[in-house]
């Protein structure tokens, strides 16, 4: 007959089960952290068919443009405060952090869309929208992603955009731009003259704006060049006509025509860089805005700065 178990005999069970469990505890957290690793990174790109990256110059409708195309069921929008930029570099030089930035990031924009929204958090979402100006100039990175990218480029008048520019003086556009060139050696010199009459603090502010949208706006044929499908138009155009511009937009993304696309303001809350309220359904109502923002001589000083490039958009 086998003895009852003394009370220390019974401790030392009650240890090693405790043990046990804990050592059973462990391994699913650290399972868990490790899945949480994978998906955060991996699930994204596994599930991503294409990168819609929307590029040119601040106040050209970029953002207008994004939620647009982020509006269709299976795209995700993300914009510049979700944490895009960070994430974007760490992405394409191949950083360990990389994958908690991106976690960061979608979560940040999750809250962008209306409660309710389906397909935003995982399954039906196949196209990742990237609104970001600010890698205009980093054409060969882009092309370090893990997915087909199509570029969408906004052109608008340069009128316009410097006089939205001088709207929002809560934004530093001239030193932002200068310090995003200077970090490109390649581009530093390939705008030379350029980057010498943005950083001139003897020329006026829009004459500096100016120059930024000529830069910015020109580099179409870069990522043509470089094998990127290039859909671009003038925002004026699309607000004037949206239906076809919005049909120009989405095949040329190789995207199907939506209805989601052409209500966009209704899969979104509050506002969006800028402080564009991203309720506001399409309208043209501020496209001669400029010509009270800007007197005579500062509308000739910026067409004069844009140059050939505002006569290759008809803007003269």
């Amino acid at each position: 007959m086998r003895g009852r178990a003394g009370p220390n005999r019974t401790a030392a069970h009650g240890v090693y089960a405790a043990s046990l469990l804990n050592s059973h505890i462990l391994e699913l957290e650290l399972t868990l952290v490790s899945w949480r690793s994978q998906t955060t990174r991996g699930d994204i790109w596994d599930a991503i068919e294409r990168v819609i990256a929307i590029v040119g110059c601040q106040r050209s409708g970029t953002t207008l443009t994004g939620q647009i195309i982020g509006a269709l069921p299976q795209a995700f929008l993300v914009d510049e405060p979700d944490g895009l930029y960070p994430w974007f570099h760490a992405e394409t030089r191949g950083r360990d952090e990389a994958a908690s930035l991106g976690g960061a990031m979608i979560e940040s924009a999750k809250a962008k869309y209306r409660s309710g929204e389906e397909g935003r958090d995982c399954g039906g979402v196949t196209v990742l929208v990237l609104k970001a100006p600010n890698l205009t100039y980093d054409v060969d990175q882009l092309a370090r992603l893990p997915a087909p990218v199509s570029i969408v480029y906004p052109v608008r008048d340069p009128r316009a955009v410097v006089a939205s520019m001088g709207r929002l003086g809560h934004i530093d556009f001239i030193g932002n731009q200068l310090r995003l060139l200077n970090d490109r050696p390649g581009m530093r010199e390939r705008f030379a003259a350029e980057c010498r009459l943005i950083e001139n603090e003897t020329q006026p502010r829009w004459i500096r704006q100016a120059a930024i949208w000529d830069v910015k706006s020109s580099m179409g044929p870069d990522y043509r060049q470089a094998g990127f499908p290039v859909t671009q138009f003038k925002y004026e155009d699309l607000v004037r006509e949206p239906d076809r511009l919005i049909s120009t937009i989405l095949k040329g993304c190789h995207l199907s025509e939506s209805d989601e696309a052409r209500c966009s303001h209704d899969a979104y809350v509050g506002h969006g860089p800028g402080g564009t309220d991203r309720t506001r359904s399409i309208d043209a109502e501020s496209l001669c805005n400029w010509e009270t923002w800007l007197d005579e001589r500062q509308q000739a000083d910026v067409i004069r700065i844009a140059g050939a490039s505002a006569r290759n958009f008809g803007y003269v």
